[in-house]
């Protein structure tokens, strides 16, 4: 089992492979996950019922305590923030969100006005333990990093997007926020082979994302009990042997320059 560890500055302690719901993983996986390999942090919307009802029942039995709960708003706004946190706590029954993300963030006005007062306010009342924002835009990240008062940020990482080791790790420097990665698998990409370059495997995936010493943990998108295993169990073996590192990235590479243009998020 692998052992959880500080989230940057923000005083929880979490596995570094975390759970979200988006692909449906059944309730009684999400209590597997937590009692087998020890993860404890989930992220969850609304629309995450299975997880949230896996959640519900590790707080009934008296182990919110021990659980990271990370969701958020997407709705830019001071009421929109305060409406997004209550809905989750009621769907949760739990009356506080660790880790309070201001969702998709892509350009200055989604942190002005009443906003970010609205996050700051979750904090101070104990509502939320950590802010966060998730963001594709680089620049704008880890512009934001610096200057808003971010306990997490959440960003894209994987092997075909290596732009964050410059332009955010290494512009933040050791007074970063904790750094949560995720579409670690590039929308599956990654776990297809191109050309004469063998596939990842989606264990590599997180693997490699958690090579980087910035990179506090990464998201798992696990649909059923055996891919949360191997994805945990790929974890727990720890760092990647460099030779399959080395190929990783001339694979990552191939499959960004094979898709760069097809997509909005590629072009970024």
């Amino acid at each position: 089992m692998t052992a959880r560890r500080p989230l940057g500055k923000t005083g929880l302690s979490a596995h570094p492979l975390g759970l979200a719901g988006s692909f449906g993983v059944p309730a009684d996986v999400v209590e597997h996950a937590f009692h087998a390999h020890g993860m404890n942090y989930f992220f969850v919307t609304p629309r995450c019922r299975t997880l949230i009802e896996g959640l519900g029942r590790l707080i009934a039995a008296g182990h919110r305590d021990d659980l990271v709960i990370a969701g958020g708003a997407g709705l830019p706004t001071g009421g929109g923030v305060a409406r997004s946190h209550a809905k989750l706590c009621k769907l949760l029954g739990t009356d506080r969100i660790d880790v309070f993300h201001l969702f998709w963030v892509q350009a200055d006005w989604y942190t002005s006005g009443k906003t970010w007062p609205a996050m700051r306010a979750l904090k101070e009342s104990g509502k939320a333990r950590a802010l966060a924002i998730s963001c594709h835009d680089r620049v704008m990240a880890s512009r934001l990093a610096r200057e808003l008062p971010l306990d997490l940020l959440m960003i894209r990482y994987n092997a075909a997007h290596r732009g964050a080791e410059r332009e955010i790790f290494e512009a933040l420097g050791p007074g970063r926020p904790a750094v949560c990665a995720y579409t670690a698998t590039r929308w599956r990409k990654l776990l297809a082979p191109l050309g004469a370059h063998p596939a990842m495997t989606a264990g590599e995936c997180y693997q490699f994302a958690l090579e980087h010493p910035a990179v506090d943990l990464v998201l798992c998108g696990a649909a059923d009990r055996a891919q949360l295993d191997h994805a945990a169990l790929a974890v727990a073996s720890g760092p990647l042997p460099p030779a399959r590192l080395a190929e990783i990235r001339t694979f990552g590479d191939a499959v960004r320059d094979r898709y760069r243009r097809r997509s909005f998020f590629d072009a970024h």
